[in-house]
Formats: structure tokens, sequence, C-alpha cells
């Protein structure tokens, strides 16, 4: 990884006035609207977590989903203009660019995961030790792997004239199909089966993990694993194919 080549991409990202708002902003946006529209505040769902700290976290999620595909839509664009090919003419190797992507995917995440965990403690009265703070909000981070690698990968495959539906498509679908828009305890059967193989849910699962008594972290930990395995295999054979071409 470059760190040099990484900074660049970072304050390039930070002009970036769409992604301030849709991957920053708008997270924490709709956590405040949510908690509001559904009178969340002193109600708990059965398994004692509040449903205003379910709510906060459902939302950081959604902003840690949504940062790195953003980030992999930037692969596509560079594809389509030719700075891919500029980029190998550089010491900056092809594995360097994969790996500075990806962090640069992680670095996008943390804005949106903290904006809103900042909201819930201060204008929500969402309430947790020091040390469970710093758990949830690792933990959604590390998590975070998945969808960086998700955004790679259709940066890889896509085209950047189609990149921007297929983002969009996929938040969507992540959230519905993951339990962030709709609970999975309240789901059809059907639909509560595809949400648990959704890395989705079980990045709910390790967000809310330090909360709740019984969570499944380890079970999180296999999909999970099983998800960033396999994004990388495609990843690493898609950019192998593209490299040979040029």
């Amino acid at each position: 990884m470059n760190a040099k080549f990484l900074a660049l991409e970072v304050r390039r990202a930070a002009r970036n006035t769409r992604y301030l708002l849709f991957t920053v902003v708008m997270p924490s946006v709709m956590f405040m609207l949510f908690v509001n529209l559904y009178g969340a505040k002193d109600q708990v769902f059965p398994n004692g977590l509040p449903v205003t700290t379910s709510l906060m976290i459902n939302m950081a999620v959604f902003g840690l989903m949504a940062a790195p595909l953003a980030a992999g839509a930037r692969i596509a664009v560079e594809r389509s203009t030719g700075w891919q090919r500029q980029l190998r003419l550089t010491p900056l190797s092809s594995a360097g660019y994969v790996l500075t992507k990806g962090a640069l995917g992680m670095v996008l995440a943390l804005p949106g995961i903290l904006l809103v965990m900042v909201l819930g403690a201060a204008v929500e009265d969402v309430r947790m030790s020091a040390f469970q703070w710093v758990e949830v909000a690792g933990g959604l981070w590390v998590a975070t792997l998945p969808f960086v690698l998700i955004g790679i990968v259709i940066g890889l495959l896509a085209t950047a004239d189609g990149m921007q539906a297929i983002t969009g498509v996929l938040s969507m679908a992540f959230g519905l199909l993951g339990g962030i828009w709709i609970p999975a305890e309240v789901a059809p059967g059907w639909l509560s089966a595809i949400m648990h193989v959704m890395p989705t849910y079980w990045v709910k699962v390790v967000g809310q993990a330090p909360l709740v008594g019984g969570a499944d972290l380890g079970t999180a930990v296999i999909v999970l694993a099983c998800w960033i395995l396999g994004l990388g295999f495609v990843a690493a054979k898609r950019f192998q194919t593209d490299t040979a071409r040029v």
C-alpha cells in the first residue's frame, strides 16, 4: 500500500460533495428521522436492546456500506479514463493499487460511523460505557471489509456509466435483505433466511454483540470471512485479467 497515494485519494474524496452528503451526512439524517418518526425513545426490543440504540447501529451500518461502494465506483471511472493504465507507469504496483483502494474504502467508512454515534450520544441520549462505545465502533469498522471488497469487485467489473445505478441498487438490496430496514425478527421466513446470508445482517450482529447477551459472534465471523475470501478471490482474478490486457 502506498501512503502518499492513499493520502491523495482521501483528499480527493473529501472534496467530493456527493460523498460527504450520501455517505457521511445521510445516515445521520436518517437516524434522527427514524428515531422521531417511530417514537423510538424509551422503547426496548425483546432482547433488551433499546430501539434508539438499534437504529443508531443500523444507520451506522448503512453509512459503512455506502462509503466503500462509492470508493469502488471510482475504480470503474479510472478504468474508463485510462488513469489506471497511467498509474501502472509509476512505481505503484498492481497489488499496491488494490490495497490502497481497500484502505481508502475503510477510511471513508469511518466518518459516517462516528457521526451517527456522536449524534446518538449527544442528541438521542444513547447510553453505553466508554468501552462499549469503542467495541461497537471498532467492531463495525472492522466488519466494513466485505463491503470494501464488494466496491472493488464492482469497480473492476462494471463500466463507469453503470456504476451509479449499480451502487444504488446494491445499497438498497443489502439494506432490505440485510435487516437494516426490516428487522429479521418480524420478516417472513423466506426473507429471514436470505437475511442470514447477507453480510449486512452479520455486521449488525457484530455491532450489537457488546450490548446483547448471546449474540452469535462466531457465526458472524465465519459468514463475513467467507464473503471476504470469496470477494478477494474474484477481485484478484479480475485484476490479473485487466493487467494481462495491458
